[in-house]
């Protein structure tokens, strides 16, 4: 567990490191930190992360998912620090699922990031793909709004990953995001898809691999640290958050107040998940096939996305999102490759 230290507590603790005040605990590290050496812990924790797992090769082109919250931004401003001693290359995609005013401040903070940082970006626009933004999307499926949304950000990220030529796709998952999932579906007993929450699933034909950088990182840590390097992040909520205590919710906060009485348990838990990954990974019933539209990998006939596209705007959309996600990437990416 890591606790953020007040301002009067700042004033009489001192970090571990050195004589400032100190901004964080960090109780399973058994050190206090200020801002400059909890960035610095946390940079070596994710490349860490990196190594342990062996999530990014020399040479490789990463694409890192930004949706303008912290977690993304983090991720990125990590990964381009980290690229210039590991020799990768990143770059960075933005899906603009057409919420309004949300998605237009989330799209401003993608791309003041990465010029910022110089990180090449494209952005892809829902609306632009498929002639429909989320909002009339999830209307027209009637199906809930987190399910259209991940189902299509998947699609169009895997879709981009395959026209950029990334090695993997980097997301912003942090352990707190990833170990509720891991007990729910061990409760369920979904193990097959436990195999899918560690730091890092394989690529394949037709599926680029994903990789988790933040994965032995808290979303304490994950917010302190945005504070501390001031990165932007879009503020308040998605207008689909929904409200209320979910299973997801519970088993977080039974975790959280494990952790309190054990610092340290969930980095063993998230360690412990990946060692056994192999074993989750084999428990995955049925055969990988090839969407008949647009050859994404699936376990039947149709993959979601087209079957979603197909319900909701009358045909499959999987082929014309492709061509046309190629379109843009071969018009130029923000901050083009090289310049």
């Amino acid at each position: 567990m890591t606790d953020r230290l007040s301002e009067g507590d700042g004033c009489t603790l001192k970090c571990s490191l050195c004589e400032n005040p100190a901004v964080a605990v960090v109780r399973y590290a058994k050190l206090r930190l200020c801002g400059k050496h909890f960035a610095e812990f946390i940079r070596r924790r994710v490349v860490k992360t990196i190594e342990r797992y062996k999530l990014v090769q020399r040479g490789w082109r990463v694409l890192v998912a930004v949706s303008g919250g912290k977690d993304s931004s983090v991720v990125l401003q990590i990964l381009s620090d980290a690229s210039k001693h590991l020799g990768f290359e990143v770059e960075a995609v933005h899906i603009d699922l057409g919420i309004g005013e949300y998605s237009r401040r989330a799209r401003e903070v993608a791309e003041r990031l990465c010029d910022a940082l110089g990180v090449p970006l494209v952005v892809l626009e829902l609306n632009d793909l498929v002639g429909a933004p989320l909002p009339e999307l999830v209307t027209r499926s009637r199906r809930p709004a987190c399910s259209v949304c991940g189902l299509v950000k998947r699609h169009l990220i895997n879709s981009a990953a395959l026209e950029l030529k990334a090695d993997v796709v980097a997301l912003g998952h942090h352990m707190d995001d990833l170990l509720p999932y891991v007990v729910k579906n061990f409760i369920l007993q979904n193990l097959g898809d436990i195999g899918k929450l560690g730091p890092k699933t394989e690529s394949d034909e037709g599926l680029v691999g994903r990789i988790r950088p933040l994965y032995e990182v808290s979303e304490r840590e994950v917010a302190l640290y945005a504070y501390t390097q001031g990165l932007p992040a879009v503020e308040g909520s998605c207008p689909y958050t929904v409200k209320g205590c979910s299973i997801e919710e519970e088993v977080r906060q039974f975790l959280n107040s494990i952790e309190e009485r054990n610092p340290g348990i969930k980095i063993a838990f998230a360690r412990a998940i990946a060692r056994n990954a192999g074993f989750y990974r084999s428990r995955l019933a049925g055969q990988v096939s090839r969407c008949r539209h647009c050859g994404t990998p699936t376990s039947g006939e149709v993959c979601a996305f087209c079957r979603l596209t197909e319900r909701s705007l009358g045909r499959p959309m999987g082929p014309a999102v492709r061509a046309r996600i190629r379109e843009v990437v071969e018009g130029g990416l923000r901050g083009l490759r090289g310049s």
